[in-house]
């Protein structure tokens, strides 16, 4: 029989309240060339027995036998393909049919690229659709990517992480020669990755249609990180070193330190922690911005919310109304 072209892997870690979700959608894949592999981070949950009940045979599992971390779990993952082509999907989000198909095409179109990405939408742990500022943001940096040189792509990278790791089909050959992730990193070794394939002037494939939905809910470990601040540390050390780089190169065309995409990320979610009334983590974020980020101490989206976070329900509502439009005008 003939191999399969693409592996389609899963790490997981006590994902069993939303991986059946992720499974149906990799099962009604309407490109079927592909295998589909768990590696399992010693899960205390019934995981595994729930995606065995929905894939069977289709599933080859591979399961720790003590926990390791997300960055060693994803890199055991990447370790076992042995196909060309390969996916990292995460175990909470949904694909559409045509993805699968979709990347592949682009990646055939393009002989050189590293990888193909699509744009996402987020959902709620129920699945409904969720409204992201953060994803229209992103999808204003992915429309200037198409068909952008690696420079450019480094560029745009700079100014956010638009790549929604769960999206991207990996050329497997192209992924190992650049090393593959960082696992000195929890959270940002996908955006470290990105900029280092672009630093090797490597180009990467953008493809706007939204054929992922990624999950936005309490128990996810993008939310964990942000509660405890180690993803923003680990965003400031990515942006530290490109930075460096981005200057040497000439690539960055004004003297701007690192920190206009990590405000973006810490304003965002600092408002968010307003929004739903914790106004302890939104001030612990903006305690971040001094500590970690005096440059930004007079920058007007830190100085907004911090006066209008104090106005009760009008200001969080100001502040909403403020970060649409800078939304809107590719801002922040």
């Amino acid at each position: 029989m003939r191999a399969p072209t693409a592996t389609i892997a899963i790490p997981s870690c006590n994902g069993a309240d939303h991986v059946a979700a992720l499974l149906h959608s990799l099962l009604a894949q309407s490109c079927q060339d592909f295998a589909l592999l768990l590696v399992d981070d010693a899960s205390t949950d019934d995981t595994v027995a729930v995606a065995t009940a929905i894939a069977g045979d289709r599933l080859r599992i591979v399961r720790q036998p003590q926990r390791v971390g997300l960055a060693a779990n994803f890199a055991q993952a990447a370790s076992l393909v042995e196909t060309p082509f390969f996916c990292l999907a995460h175990q909470d989000d949904v694909y559409a049919k045509d993805y699968l198909a979709t990347l592949l095409d682009a990646l055939e179109r393009a002989p050189a690229a590293t990888f193909a990405h699509c744009t996402a939408t987020a959902i709620d742990g129920d699945g409904n659709a969720l409204t992201a500022a953060a994803e229209r943001f992103k999808y204003g940096l992915a429309r200037k990517a198409v068909d952008a040189d690696p420079v450019r792509l480094f560029q745009l990278l700079w100014r956010g992480n638009f790549v929604c790791c769960p999206s991207v089909l990996f050329r497997t050959a192209a992924f190992r020669a650049l090393g593959g992730f960082d696992t000195s990193l929890s959270f940002a070794l996908d955006w470290e990755l990105w900029f280092r394939c672009t630093r090797r002037q490597q180009p990467f494939v953008t493809v706007l249609t939204p054929l992922v939905r990624y999950r936005r809910h309490a128990g996810n470990a993008t939310r964990a990180a942000t509660r405890s601040l180690r993803r923003f540390e680990e965003e400031l050390a990515v942006l530290q070193a490109a930075h460096a780089h981005g200057h040497a190169a000439g690539w960055l065309g004004e003297p701007e330190p690192p920190g206009r995409a990590l405000r973006n990320n810490l304003v965002n979610e600092a408002f968010e922690d307003l929004r739903a009334g914790d106004r302890t983590a939104a001030r612990q974020k903006m305690r971040f911005v001094a500590e970690r980020l005096p440059q930004l101490r007079f920058d007007p989206f830190v100085l907004a919310l911090r006066a209008l976070g104090r106005c009760g329900p009008a200001g969080v509502h100001a502040l909403g109304l403020g970060r649409a439009l800078a939304v809107r005008l590719s801002l922040g």
